[in-house]
């Protein structure tokens, strides 16, 4: 089940059971309204473990419908402290909250990919298409070519002789990589420290999944959730493999009587001084979830400025780029031309 289906799913679930309605019945009653197969599938499931017993939370992670640990959590401690479409609302909050960020930021590197595909468009179309037609040319005249010109039609040989095998080349190196990201766990850790140390690009991963993982976790404060049950699910809830580590570390440093904000100062790469000084303030006035929740709010407005930021910076980079790219292709064939018709004067 997609995030989207989910969402629609627990805020239908949060409606229905706010008015009276019991949860075998809610579910069934979203099961008639559901039209994708593989999502009727899953609510079956739900609906035969509830029948049996079995706890909304738990139903939800035996059906393989793919729901997030935090927010199977937040439902099970409502289940448990009898405020469950109290529960189903915040979870659908936070769900709707993530993706917003994450279209915003998809939506910021959007416009970058388009300029960079549409140069190499316009760059592959003037080498292939247009270049060969004066090659003939050239070749008959008795003139010197330019240096970006003679370099041009190096590239264009290469392309024309080996561009089948190139292409290949690369499908395969990236099918590799893709596997090899996929299974080693070393390997997928290594590329995810260094996208995160990265300038640009980590920064803008740091702040989106600080939010992420400090919203579940002020949300199960609330609900009184203990604090190293809490960055387990912290833990397992991320994709990244260096805050999966650091999490589970701070844990097991946790259980032993550490603060948080100690114990995530050994990681001042992915956690910021401001976030650690945050918790800190939040451990000394017994008011930690506030602080979380505080966290979030600062970071999704740096995220949000950031990426404004980016979109504004990156802009005239871009066309300076596709210009320089496409105008030196575009001098390549227009100055063995000019030199054509000079000779031809004479």
């Amino acid at each position: 089940m997609n995030k989207k289906s989910q969402l629609h799913f627990m805020s239908r679930c949060a409606a229905l059971i706010e008015a009276g309605i019991s949860l075998a019945e809610t579910v069934e009653i979203i099961l008639h309204m559901e039209k994708i197969k593989k999502n009727i599938k899953i609510l079956e499931k739900i609906k035969s473990s509830i029948e049996k017993g079995i706890s909304f939370s738990k139903s939800l992670t035996l059906s393989e419908g793919k729901f997030e640990n935090n927010l199977i959590s937040i439902i099970s401690y409502g289940e448990s402290a009898g405020t469950l479409p109290l529960s189903l609302r915040q979870a659908t909050i936070n769900m709707e909250k993530k993706d917003d960020l994450k279209r915003k930021i998809v939506g910021a590197l959007i416009y970058p990919a388009f300029i960079a595909m549409a140069t190499l468009g316009m760059a592959l179309f003037l080498v292939l298409y247009i270049f060969p037609k004066i090659i003939p040319l050239l070749s008959s005249m008795n003139i010197a070519l330019p240096l970006m010109t003679r370099a041009l039609r190096k590239v264009y040989l290469i392309l024309s002789e080996y561009g089948i095998w190139i292409a290949l080349i690369i499908v395969i190196l990236s099918a590799i990589f893709y596997l090899f990201f996929k299974i080693k766990n070393k390997f997928r850790n290594k590329i995810q420290i260094f996208l995160l140390i990265s300038p640009i690009l980590g920064e803008l991963i740091i702040k989106y999944t600080i939010s992420n993982f400090s919203r579940s976790i002020g949300t199960l404060l609330e609900y009184g959730q203990s604090l190293p049950d809490i960055l387990e699910h912290a833990s397992r809830s991320t994709s990244l493999i260096p805050y999966t580590k650091a999490l589970r570390i701070c844990k097991e440093e946790v259980i032993r009587g550490v603060s948080l904000s100690e114990s995530m100062s050994s990681f001042k790469t992915i956690f910021p001084p401001l976030m650690i000084d945050m918790i800190a303030i939040g451990e000394k006035t017994g008011l930690l979830s506030t602080m979380f929740k505080n966290i979030v709010h600062i970071y999704e407005e740096e995220l949000d400025y950031f990426i404004k930021k980016l979109g504004t910076a990156i802009e005239p980079i871009l066309m300076i780029l596709m210009g320089l790219v496409v105008g030196s292709i575009a001098l390549s064939i227009i100055l063995p031309i000019y030199e054509i018709t000079n000779h031809l004067g004479r």
